[in-house]
């Protein structure tokens, strides 16, 4: 089934190793923002595997297990080209091979290995955020370019190194000084929060009223924020300047 001779055919491996890329849920956030060049270099190696993952599945499972259905792929070929059954096959099997990939791996464990190895310092608060099981240690300080600051729960890292926002339920907002830099809270949300998750479907409400949505590019820091710390810290600032 395996012919080189037509090098031309060599295009199909390549575009496979690419839709692998863009289907496996490991792959596809990085190759969604990485350079054309890279990208293609990445094609290649991914269809080079491919290659001979494909060489293996016909010798080993087509061969010797499905012999009657791989006589049965070669006669769907409209063409009579050496190697074209074989390039095909490589083709096709590098979609159905990353979905099986994104249901056998987990996909909380596929976003935490994407954002350790790839994603950027804002996105490894917002997963050590997302991590935590103690509540007070999830809250996160983000402040924005007009110095706006919110502290609130990350609602969830859906495409990490592609997403161009954030979703977050708000505790307390408020703003920084323009020449200390000091933050001053202005607006609880907390009140509202608890009566809210105390009526029915409380948390879709949230979702729904509560949400604010933060363009990444008017980010310009963002932190843990631990109450207790913030607070002695404040009680700290009080003294110094009473002094």
């Amino acid at each position: 089934m395996a012919n080189f001779e037509f090098n031309y055919l060599l295009i199909l491996p390549l575009l496979g190793g690419y839709v692998f890329l863009t289907f496996f849920n490991f792959t596809k956030y990085q190759h969604g923002r990485i350079e054309t060049q890279r990208l293609i270099f990445h094609s290649i190696i991914a269809g080079l595997m491919l290659l001979i993952f494909t060489l293996y599945f016909d010798n080993y499972i087509l061969k010797k297990h499905l012999l009657n259905f791989r006589e049965f792929l070669g006669k769907l070929a409209l063409v009579n080209i050496a190697g074209l059954n074989f390039y095909l096959l490589a083709f096709f099997l590098s979609p159905v091979l990353a979905v099986i990939l994104n249901i056998l791996i987990p996909n909380n464990m596929m976003m935490r290995l994407v954002i350790k190895i790839w994603g950027d310092e804002y996105e490894k608060v917002y997963l050590k955020s997302l991590r935590e099981k103690d509540r007070t240690k999830k809250l996160i300080l983000i402040s924005l370019d007009n110095n706006k600051v919110y502290v609130g729960y990350l609602k969830r890292v859906t495409k990490p190194l592609l997403s161009q926002q954030i979703d977050l339920i708000p505790v307390v907002s408020g703003y920084r000084n323009d020449v200390t830099k000091k933050i001053t809270f202005t607006t609880p949300y907390m009140k509202t929060l608890i009566s809210l998750i105390e009526k029915d479907n409380g948390f879709s409400i949230i979702d729904e009223e509560m949400k604010i949505v933060l363009p990444k590019d008017k980010i310009i820091s963002v932190s843990r924020f631990y109450p207790k710390v913030y607070k002695e810290f404040q009680e700290q600032i009080l003294q110094i300047e009473n002094r």
